[in-house]
């Protein structure tokens, strides 16, 4: 998910930025900062799969 962000000049925090926040709002859940670092590790099958368990959970607080 690294390639939702540019990889000349990667933002030092990710949570809260536009491509979260995108996701946050398309899928009704709420990423934190722990979480945000996770998704960005992996790969978009990955995050996918992870997605839908944290919908499956329900919102995750900041």
């Amino acid at each position: 998910m690294c390639c939702m962000w540019s990889t000349d000049n990667p933002p030092d925090i990710i949570e809260g930025t536009e491509p979260f926040e995108s996701i946050e709002a398309a899928f009704g859940i709420v990423i934190d900062e722990d979480e945000a670092l996770e998704l960005y590790d992996m790969t978009l099958q990955e995050a996918a799969k992870r997605i839908i368990e944290l919908q499956r959970q329900g919102t995750i607080q900041r």
